[in-house]
């Protein structure tokens, strides 16, 4: 007995997983081949075709102002899985997999729940946040560089060529150094400008006594000028990193 209920909570497991890792996938080709024209935020405007957030409580053609391709019968006037799976064929992704993969994105994302990539968000860190920002307060004065004439460096960095009895020649000369913005432990957990000796520039903007998820969104985006979806990876990050 024991080992069937492990054997169907591994099942289960896995399910998930698999479910996750295609719902990410759908992301993915929902970023490529679909966000040019259309946003999963009612507010962002300028798209060439409707936001799609609560597609599959409206009916066709509900957002005003587009030039709908495709119209349903009144025997279905709310959107379906089948039915974007209809239109996703003929407008774009004629691969069945691909399809589906989407689909199951925005099954999720339409309601608010977009899945974040939190691996990815470690590579949006490292490449657009780690020269400014620490994960941890240790890691905020440790980041070092020479100081000094880069041909001195050069040198200095040479191995030694000494004579019998010389002594060893010095060390090149390092300086550790702060790093230009806070580090971000517990960020989510502390009041904004809470780290001292930075001149924080968007904490007017943030209403309550701590930082929450939105307004680290709102911050990344007027800062870093990031994709929602791009901020989304980087703050799920964040929250695993941070605790």
């Amino acid at each position: 007995m024991k080992s069937l209920l492990l054997s169907v909570l591994w099942l289960s497991a896995a399910a998930l997983s698999t479910a996750a890792a295609d719902t990410l996938r759908g992301r993915e080709v929902f970023i490529a081949e679909c966000t040019r024209c259309h946003s999963l935020d009612p507010e962002e405007l300028g798209k060439r075709g409707p936001h799609l957030a609560g597609l599959f409580a409206r009916r066709y053609g509900a957002v005003e102002g587009f030039p709908y391709r495709m119209v349903w019968t009144e025997a279905d006037p709310v959107w379906t899985e089948g039915q974007l799976d209809a239109y996703l064929e003929i407008h774009r992704l004629p691969e069945p997999e691909a399809r589906a993969e989407v689909i199951e994105f925005l099954a999720a994302a339409t309601d608010g729940a977009r899945p974040a990539d939190a691996a990815r968000g470690e590579g949006l860190y490292n490449t657009e946040c780690s020269y400014c920002h620490a994960l941890t307060e240790e890691g905020a004065r440790t980041v070092q560089r020479l100081n000094g004439d880069v041909e001195e460096i050069t040198r200095a960095l040479e191995p030694p060529e000494l004579e019998a009895g010389e002594p060893a020649r010095p060390t090149p000369p390092f300086e550790t150094f702060r790093r230009r913005g806070p580090h971000l432990a517990q960020l989510l957990e502390r009041s904004p400008g809470a780290v001292p000796d930075f001149p924080y520039r968007f904490v007017y903007r943030i209403p309550g006594p701590r930082w929450t998820e939105a307004d680290l969104d709102s911050y990344i985006a007027f800062h870093a000028r990031m994709e929602s979806f791009d901020r989304a990876d980087l703050i799920a990050f964040l929250k695993r990193a941070t605790p």
